[in-house]
């Protein structure tokens, strides 16, 4: 008669914690997926009040520098677009909010600016873009 060399006990522990390993898992997974559904890439109220703040004060000036820098390579220096979407209108298709929101944020393969460019230099930069190659000008 043969003996098993683990006895029925440490079978089930073992039995428990690999059961217990998989459920860990499995909620981390949904607890990841639950807090990228919240509008992780979306810009927080906070976030977006702040930005209208300096919009606000802008200086375009300094938006069009940023503008040349940041946004130019891809929206064309003249608006026209290219990789980037056309801005002729922007004014009209966007609000003020909204325009600040894709700045920060990103749209598509824009990417956010968020941690590449300052409040100041967001509101700036949409202030000409507006101003530039907007309806309104």
């Amino acid at each position: 008669m043969s003996h098993r060399a683990t006895p029925c006990g440490a079978r089930s522990r073992r039995f428990v914690r690999v059961r217990a390993i998989r459920v860990s898992v499995a909620l981390a997974l949904i607890v990841a997926l639950v807090l990228a559904s919240c509008g992780g890439g979306d810009a927080a109220e906070v976030d977006l009040e702040r930005l209208e703040q300096a919009f606000a004060s802008a200086d375009v000036a300094l938006g069009s520098e940023v503008f040349g820098d940041s946004c130019s390579v891809c929206h064309g220096s003249d608006g026209s677009g290219g990789v980037g979407a056309a801005l002729g209108g922007v004014d009209e298709r966007l609000t003020v909010r909204d325009h600040l929101a894709v700045v920060w944020t990103g749209r598509g393969s824009m990417p956010p600016f968020s941690g590449i460019l300052t409040d100041a230099e967001i509101a700036a930069v949409v202030a000409y873009q507006r101003s530039t190659f907007g309806d309104e000008r």
